[in-house]
């Protein structure tokens, strides 16, 4: 009894006090649920985010198959699907199907979509004329746009950094010279660069200038070899460091930092990028992987996906039957009989004209060939002789061996030229291999890039830009896929383009691109650039790099609207 009492006067004396304690206990627990649903939460929207980053990620690899696939076609095939320069098919590409984007619009969600994007202007605001479709996009640098397009960037429009260095090796100094065009170039930067690709003695270049190894010799203890090198990786993108097509504040005020020179603060004003203009953002400054690349080259094949006939080929009767089934037969003709007897001579040289009464043969596959062709402008006014005996001998005892010129139908006069000569590119070549590397497209290439190609100075280059921009330079008969439109609009002759063809071409199965994958304005983005490499099947992807790291890039706006 005594004990009862105590605690029910323990009792009394603290009422509640079960009710306190599931009070307390009910809290914890709501907390432990509330930490644990808000836990849960959060997880489910990084899973969300992640799964929608692998969306925006296979998005862009999709359209980055899809430029693959149309880089594998021939030129025919992608003239077909609107061209590579301005396509608006590579706009908005929706990877569902129909019937689940109609699904989407009714909710009112968007589908994932990849644009396939690259800069307007091939460097310093020239304009880059297209070859597919005959289109010219004008830059507009207060209207931010403008500064991309819809299409692929042409790496054979650029000078092949290893070809360049094999041309430097026959005409010493000529890498050097071509790289001082650059925009923004000086002679340190383009000297430590040179430095680093290994070309450091150049004695007797073509100019009469002491040796580049002299030269930085001398300037070694003057030379800041790191300042150089974060030059040339800003000369390289052209301040674009996270490759939007243009300059953005931050990028305007890195670069010139970057320029100001750490010794005395004095700023370098023949290589800086820094915007003059008060606007936010402007224009793309000229960047070196405009002009320059590390990767080119094209199929050795017609424009219709056919491998070109090499007529050079061995067995005369195998040729002669290829040739027949793409040429006239006094074409094929006269090919083999060049190759059997090879050529006296040449029109255009000798300044003579075709005599009016020559002869045809037909060949004789038993002589074998004794002549090579150098390129298929070979054909062009060669002089073939044949040397025939006569059955019965010489009644003055004179020799009954009589020489007979061929009739060439591929004739030196430019109107007969112009008729026939892009049909002889097209199906004809003198390499056997399946590609070509180095070669200059002068159907896209800048000024800039055609100067550096030997044979080609600047009055030249210019003459031909202004040649393939103009309504002039464009033919009716020869299309722009081989180098025959060259001869159109008086910009160069057939001697000179004998000159320079073994250096340029009118092909390209080269190209990079940026793909970009979104669906809106609040789902992540995924941006990458790659190089596509399709000489041969399938297609290589190369260099791929991401971009989205550092921004979005690209406004809704600007992705689903059509190119200027």
């Amino acid at each position: 009894m005594k004990h009862f009492s105590v605690m029910q006067r323990t009792c009394s004396q603290r009422p509640g006090m079960a009710l306190l304690v599931v009070v307390v206990l009910t809290m914890l627990i709501a907390l432990g649920a509330y930490r644990f649903s808000f836990y849960m939460e959060s997880q489910y929207r990084l899973t969300r985010l992640h799964e929608e980053q692998v969306h925006a990620k296979l998005t862009a690899l999709s359209g980055i198959e899809m430029a693959a696939s149309i880089a594998e076609l021939s030129a025919t095939e992608r003239v077909n699907l609107g061209g590579l320069f301005d396509n608006p098919a590579l706009r908005g590409v929706t990877i569902e199907a129909s019937e689940e984007v109609a699904i989407r619009n009714e909710q009112g969600n968007s589908s994932w979509q990849f644009g396939l994007v690259s800069p307007v202007a091939n460097g310093a605001g020239e304009v880059n004329s297209g070859l597919n479709n005959g289109l010219s996009i004008a830059q507009d640098a207060n209207d931010e746009s403008r500064n991309f397009r819809f299409g692929f960037e042409n790496e054979s429009a650029k000078l092949h950094i290893p070809t360049l260095l094999e041309w430097d090796r026959k005409l010493p100094g000529h890498a050097r010279t071509s790289l001082l065009a650059l925009p923004g170039a000086t002679e340190q930067l383009v000297d430590t660069w040179l430095r680093g690709l290994g070309v450091t003695k150049h004695r007797g270049s073509a100019n009469g200038s002491i040796s580049l190894l002299d030269r930085l010799e001398a300037s070694r203890e003057n030379n800041d070899q790191q300042s150089d090198t974060d030059q040339l990786k800003l000369m390289w993108c052209g301040g674009d460091l996270n490759q939007n097509y243009r300059l953005d504040p931050l990028e305007i005020r890195l670069s010139e930092q970057l320029f100001t020179q750490q010794r005395g603060g004095s700023r370098s004003s023949s290589t800086n990028l820094a915007a003059t203009s008060s606007s936010p953002s402007t224009a793309l400054r000229p960047a070196w992987q405009r002009f320059i690349t590390w990767h080119s080259g094209q199929r050795n094949e017609t424009r219709s996906g056919q491998s070109r006939i090499n007529l050079n080929e061995p067995n005369l009767q195998s040729l002669h039957q290829k040739l027949v089934a793409v040429w006239p037969a006094d074409w094929a003709n006269f090919v083999i009989a060049m190759r059997q007897y090879g050529s006296a001579g040449n029109t255009l040289i000798a300044g003579e004209t075709m005599p009016a009464q020559t002869e045809t043969t037909s060949p004789d596959f038993s002589k074998p060939a004794s002549f090579t062709f150098k390129s298929p402008l070979d054909l062009v006014g060669a002089v073939v002789q044949i040397a025939v005996t006569n059955p019965q001998p010489a009644a003055d005892g004179k020799s009954n061996v009589t020489t007979k010129r061929l009739r060439n139908p591929f004739s030196s006069d430019l109107s007969e030229v112009r008729n026939y000569l892009g049909r002889v590119l097209d199906a004809s070549t003198t390499d056997p291999s399946p590609s070509t590397t180095g070669r200059v497209d002068v159907s896209e290439a800048s000024a800039v890039v055609l100067s550096g190609v030997p044979g080609i100075d600047s009055a030249l280059a210019q003459r031909i830009v202004q040649q393939r921009t103009s309504n002039s330079g464009t033919s009716t008969t020869e299309p722009r896929d081989t180098i025959a439109w060259l001869l159109d609009g008086g910009a160069l002759d057939i001697t000179k383009l004998m000159t320079i063809e073994p250096y340029i071409t009118s092909r390209n199965d080269v190209y990079s691109v940026q793909s970009v994958g979104y669906r809106d304005n609040l789902s992540p983005v995924y941006r990458c650039t790659v190089t596509i490499d399709a000489r041969q099947i399938p297609a290589q992807i190369l260099n791929h790099q991401i971009w989205h790291a550092w921004d979005r890039g690209f406004t809704m706006d600007q992705l689903n609207s059509p190119s200027p």
